[in-house]
This record gives structure tokens, sequence and C-alpha cells, in this order.
């Protein structure tokens, strides 16, 4: 049966070794388990951000090139809540609007979040420090959704000032 202590001691210990590999992978402080896909634990950031300003802050910056399916997933789960979803638009990608640089100018004092990918859809590396320290500036907080195997080469998040770190654990296969 599933409750015979040795699965459960198992099941435990390896939740306890994926949080450990994905703290150090990200440079956080901790590390949760409970998600099933990297595009809701996005959509799950856009709540905890809505929820640490508690409902104050509507303003969601989302980068046009986090993927498609992410941003989805953000637009469905926030809808009723009120939240005002900016940089979210595709055809900014086919034009030079989808630098850091443009997502800079979006955020200001009614931003709760800003969403960011790293490495991005297209496969460029960003180095989002800037853009962070930007948003920690008005207040907003900075979710990073990145590939964990990217990162045992690249920056980590944490390095860069990342508040939330989302991904999907299926490049690990």
């Amino acid at each position: 049966t599933p409750y015979q202590p040795e699965i459960s001691q198992g099941t435990l210990q390896t939740i306890f070794e994926y949080q450990s590999l994905m703290t150090n992978l990200t440079g956080m402080e901790v590390s949760n388990a409970s998600h099933y896909d990297g595009a809701t634990a996005t959509a799950e950031a856009v709540n905890l951000a809505f929820a640490q300003f508690r409902g104050k802050r509507k303003k969601i910056v989302i980068s046009p090139t986090v993927h498609p399916q992410y941003r989805e997933v953000i637009r469905t789960y926030s809808q009723g809540m009120g939240l005002n979803l900016v940089g979210d638009d595709p055809l900014s990608v086919i034009s030079d609007q989808s630098s850091v640089e443009s997502l800079e100018a979006l955020i200001d004092e009614s931003t709760a979040l800003v969403v960011v990918q790293y490495p991005d859809f297209f496969g460029r590396i960003h180095d989002y420090t800037k853009l962070i320290e930007d948003a920690h500036a008005k207040g907003a907080l900075v979710c990073i959704v990145a590939n964990p195997t990217a990162l045992l080469m690249l920056k980590t998040p944490a390095e860069m000032g990342a508040d939330i770190v989302v991904g999907e654990a299926q490049p690990f296969g």
C-alpha cells in the first residue's frame, strides 16, 4: 500500500534531493516541488505576486519571449482577477521591441511582477540584473522562467536578484 513507511520515506527523500538540486542550480534559498509543470508554476508566481501586494498592484509585465504556452496559461489563470497583462504582444517579437530595455519601460509603481525567460523562447541569453534592479526600485517582483539544464553553465537567477524562479524539469528527461 502507499502508506507503507518505506514508500513514504523514499518519496520524502526524492523530493528533498530534487529541491536540493534546484536550490543549487537556481541559487535560491528554498525550492518547492509541488507543481506539475513550468507553465502552471509561472501562473502561480503571478498569483503569488498578486497576493503579496494584496491586490493593490494589478500590472503584470510579461516578456513576449516567454514560451507562448506559459503566457497562455497565465492569461487563463488570471481571468477575472482584474490583472493588466502588458508586454505580451507576439507581434513585438517580430520587431525589435522585444528587448530587455523595452520591458523596463513598461515597469511602474503599479507593477506587481515582471516575468522573463532564461534562456528565452528563442534560445537567447540575457543578463537580467539591470532589469531586476529597475523593477525592485519600483517595488515590483521579478520571476525568471529558467531552463534547469542551462543553469549548469549560466549565471544563476539568484545572482541576478530574481525573487521567484520557476521552470520545467522535463529537460532532465
